[in-house]
């Protein structure tokens, strides 16, 4: 069960990072959600209207699946970094449930360098991916966009979760006593 904390009257916020690095990944990962957010209700739009135009008027929004593919991953990778720096991923504490703070730290510091590493191998594949689709010339089949645009949108997303997973490593790594 999560545990809500509030702070008293002029005191810090405990939830939040009170070290420059943490405010300034938390302002970057709030702000690249809320672009994911803008992108979300977008998406909604265009496939509202494409459903509205194809039963009303038989005129869909043409490229409208190819639309939502791309913005739904964009979303996804905006969303992520926030997600790492509220520490609102899913997490299935069955086994750990009655692990004490100092196992559960550590479990949370190996899993935070785990995603950093993974988000940095797919932000990496993510630009590599760009490239090879702008040499081969790839678009997509109906709009006919060049498909490195899609590529190249989502590695800064990566790279930002990158950063956010290192900082809550580093976190979790102050609470274990270790280096800070």
């Amino acid at each position: 069960m999560a545990e809500v904390f509030s702070a008293p009257d002029g005191a810090p916020d405990p939830s939040l990072p009170q070290d420059p690095i943490g405010r300034f990944l938390l302002a970057w990962s709030q702000l690249s959600a809320l672009g994911g957010i803008a992108l979300l209700l977008a998406i909604c739009v265009v496939s509202t209207w494409s459903v509205l135009g194809r039963a009303l008027f038989e005129s869909p929004v043409m490229g409208d699946v190819e639309l939502v593919q791309i913005g739904c991953s964009l979303a996804i990778a905006a969303f992520l970094p926030y997600a790492q720096m509220k520490n609102a991923h899913v997490i299935v504490d069955f086994f750990t449930h009655n692990a004490g703070p100092r196992l559960r730290a550590w479990l949370d510091m190996l899993a935070a360098i785990l995603l950093a590493c993974l988000s940095a191998w797919l932000a990496w594949r993510s630009l590599v991916g760009a490239i090879d689709a702008y040499h081969n010339g790839e678009a997509s089949m109906i709009l006919d966009w060049p498909l490195w645009w899609a590529h190249i949108t989502i590695a800064p997303g990566f790279a930002l979760l990158t950063l956010t997973a290192l900082y809550t490593a580093w976190t979790q790594s102050k609470k274990l006593g270790g280096a800070a």
